[in-house]
Order: C-alpha cells, then sequence, then structure tokens
C-alpha cells in the first residue's frame, strides 16, 4: 500500500500573490525606514558625545578662569606691588614733597 506523491509545480506569483511589486515597495519602504533610525540615532549619539565633550571644556576653562583671577588678585596685592616697584624699578615710597597737582584746562 504505497501511495504515491504528486508535486506539482505553482507559480511564484501565486505563492506570494498577485501583488509582488506593492510587497517589494513596502520592504523596501521598510528597510529605509529601519537604515534612517539607525542614522539618526547614530547621529543623535554622536551629538551627545561632542556636547559632552564641549562641557568638559568649558568646565576645564571656568577652573583656568579662577585659576587665572586668583592669581590676578595675589600679584595686585599694594604690598606685592610695593616689593615689586621697589625690586624692579627702584621706586621708594612718595615724598608729599615731590608730588606735583597737574590742572587740565579747556
Amino acid at each position: 500500500m504505497s501511495q504515491a506523491i504528486e508535486i506539482q509545480a505553482v507559480p511564484f506569483e501565486q505563492i506570494v500573490g498577485g501583488h509582488l511589486k506593492t510587497q517589494l515597495l513596502l520592504c523596501f519602504i521598510l528597510v529605509l525606514a529601519i537604515i534612517s533610525k539607525i542614522w539618526t540615532q547614530s547621529e543623535a549619539t554622536q551629538v551627545g558625545y561632542e556636547l559632552a565633550s564641549a562641557r568638559k571644556y568649558a568646565i576645564e576653562l571656568d577652573m583656568q578662569r579662577r585659576e587665572l583671577e586668583l592669581h590676578r588678585s595675589f600679584l595686585l596685592r599694594p604690598d606685592i606691588l610695593r616689593e615689586a616697584a621697589s625690586a624692579r624699578l627702584g621706586l621708594g615710597n612718595l615724598n608729599p614733597k615731590q608730588a606735583v597737582k597737574i590742572q587740565y584746562v579747556d
């Protein structure tokens, strides 16, 4: 009692339906949507890294600014200025008799 199996060739269009072009177009649109989503996420990640780098650089610049302001305030102290004027320029204390008042006339 053996049975013979008969296999018939079925046209490809009948298997996938008569809308092969529509299905291929939809698959193409789906692939484009996936690629654009991946590209957008990749760009967003890159922008995130650049933003983090810019923040880090801004913090470094702020720290450098604070250090320079501290150094400037130290250099502008009256006792430091007096010592520098004496050592570098040979200046001494002001004698009131040496001071001359200058008037501006229009």
